[in-house]
């Protein structure tokens, strides 16, 4: 499997530490790809400690988790546990993956959830090792809670263990994961929200054995949101209610739960609200469909404009919080779609996520570059490859029509009713649920670069 080999450097391992008086002080070790200025992106002290403590926790709960395993092979240690952490203009998140790739977790706190600054902006990986982890779950509001991420020293700071260097296997699949649930987040509508006390019935109420074969939908009943096995059109699909048991022991300190969901039901969200702080958590449809097989984004990718680059947007980005495409289409003056599509490819390139309770994007790196982005998704390789071989001929444009010539076979690509439809076994397996073929991708691109009749 192809993976990118990166080198995190850790100042010291991350720690909780007797501050002034009764105070604790928890100290999140980062690791950045180059200098910074500053030792810290962010310095500060919550509001909510008890509550700040848990939400971490939560994150570390999910990222060491696994729903699924492959038949026929052997579970393997999580190549990447460490969360991503990102300092905005003024909000702190923190988001990572379940090894399965199957369930990503967010916790974004707000400017009102501490007292102190962001004193410089960027992205990094925590290092959330065992003594820190065991530090939180004895926080308590009495404690206080300050937080540091980043730090200006190689330091040692328990057990005898000192972190100097940490050497990481960026698993593809990984970053894969990371492009695919910002796409989905793009193109969710919120459903249902209600309040906490009603949402803890609905999750105390989920199914204790594996539900992982059967789908089930959350629908509004009399008594409020209930599960059931039939699909009445209005509900939230979602499989394995054992990813949700995250949310059982954080919901009573909710104000609400916000279920979000895809026109083709094949992701959710369920986002917690605790005022000035909030859990995402999205599920894929399966827990065998990872993320990072997902292709949802690949259509921007393969029609980007030369004409309207993704680099002339990349360049409005300054750690925003909040990332709209109107608002940016303005700026540029161009249409908002052209926008989407270079946010998309940014979001592609680790540059961008997906706030769903803001609906918009917010600046965030990851270390990918634009170079990698074919290695990445080999089905946008084939299809470059089969135009540079010429094996597109398009019969029509508009609607789109087209034959694909590919290993010596030839597969028709056309659009029926607004969908495109590929003859190959690919589509017939997946039905384009998991993003476009690579002959379709192949088609899409002849088709934009076609001239335009008159």
């Amino acid at each position: 499997m192809l993976q990118f080999a990166h080198t995190y450097r850790y100042a010291e391992p991350s720690s909780v530490d007797q501050g002034a008086g009764a105070a604790l002080h928890l100290r999140l070790a980062t690791s950045s790809p180059g200098e910074v200025a500053h030792p810290h992106f962010f310095e500060g002290r919550l509001h909510q400690p008890q509550l700040a403590a848990q939400l971490l926790s939560a994150v570390h709960l999910l990222v060491g988790s696994r729903f699924f395993t492959p038949a026929n092979s052997v579970a393997k240690a999580v190549a990447l546990a460490d969360p991503v952490v990102t300092a905005g203009s003024g909000m702190l998140r923190l988001e990572g993956f379940s090894a399965c790739c199957s369930t990503y977790i967010r916790v974004d706190l707000e400017p009102a959830a501490y007292a102190g600054d962001i004193v410089a902006k960027g992205t990094t990986n925590i290092d959330f090792n065992a003594p820190m982890r065991a530090a939180l779950a004895q926080v308590r509001d009495a404690n206080g809670l300050a937080l540091s991420v980043g730090a200006a020293a190689f330091t040692l700071h328990t057990g005898g263990t000192q972190v100097v260097e940490k050497k990481v296997e960026l698993p593809l699949r990984w970053l894969r994961s990371m492009v695919a649930v910002q796409t989905y987040q793009s193109a969710m509508r919120k459903v249902f929200e209600v309040d906490a006390i009603p949402a803890l019935r609905l999750v105390r109420g989920l199914p204790r054995a594996s539900t992982s074969k059967t789908p089930l939908w959350v629908v509004a009943g009399p008594q409020g949101l209930r599960t059931t096995a039939q699909n009445d059109g209005s509900g939230v699909r979602f499989t394995d209610s054992s990813r949700l048991r995250v949310l059982e022991n954080l919901l009573p300190k909710a104000r609400s739960l916000t279920l979000f969901a895809d026109a083709q039901q094949q992701a959710s969200a369920w986002c917690l609200d605790f005022g000035s702080m909030r859990l995402t958590l999205v599920l894929s449809a399966e827990v065998w469909r990872g993320f990072s097989g997902e292709g949802q984004a690949l259509h921007s990718l393969v029609l980007a404009n030369a004409a309207r680059p993704a680099s002339a947007v990349r360049a409005q980005l300054h750690w925003q919080d909040t990332l709209r495409s109107d608002a940016l289409a303005a700026d540029l003056q161009w249409p908002v779609a052209d926008v989407d599509r270079a946010l998309q490819l940014l979001g592609a390139s680790g540059l961008v996520g997906y706030d769903l309770v803001h609906g918009a994007y917010f600046h965030r790196v990851l270390p990918l570059d634009l170079a990698q982005l074919d290695a990445l998704n080999p089905r946008l390789a084939d299809a470059r490859a089969l135009l540079q071989a010429g094996a597109v001929r398009l019969a029509s444009a508009h609607p789109l029509d087209a034959q694909v010539h590919s290993a010596d076979v030839g597969y028709r690509v056309r659009e029926v009713d607004g969908e495109l439809r590929c003859t190959c076994p690919w589509f017939a397996k997946h039905q384009g649920e998991r993003g476009p073929c690579k002959h379709v991708l192949a088609a899409c691109a002849a088709q934009a670069a076609a001239p335009t009749s008159h």
